[in-house]
């Protein structure tokens, strides 16, 4: 068995652990992730130019399978209204990495 002695020796060693000012001192810095800096806008036009090429291609062939549309125009309404929408929108956060 433990001596009184060992015991308040033990004692004394978690008040001086629980207390304030043995605690290390933390960095606020180390603990904050980095800030992340807004995209500039040449990420913006990208993502806009890729889903307006990516749509109008798309438009392209549906013009070619239904009847009664022109290609030409259903292709370039579907690339405009793409790229307009991504202009807006912005790109996600993966488009950017």
């Amino acid at each position: 068995m433990a001596s009184e002695d060992e015991i308040d020796k033990l004692l004394r060693e978690i008040a001086a652990q629980d207390s304030p000012e043995s605690a290390p001192a933390r960095h606020k810095d180390s603990d904050l992730p980095a800030p992340q800096r807004e995209s500039s806008s040449g990420g913006r036009i990208a993502y806009a130019v890729t889903g307006g090429v990516i749509m109008g291609v798309g438009g392209v062939a549906s013009g070619l399978l239904l009847p009664g549309l022109t290609m030409m125009s259903t292709g370039a309404g579907a690339a405009v209204g793409a790229f307009l929408i991504a202009l807006i929108s912005g790109p996600p956060r993966w488009f950017s990495r």
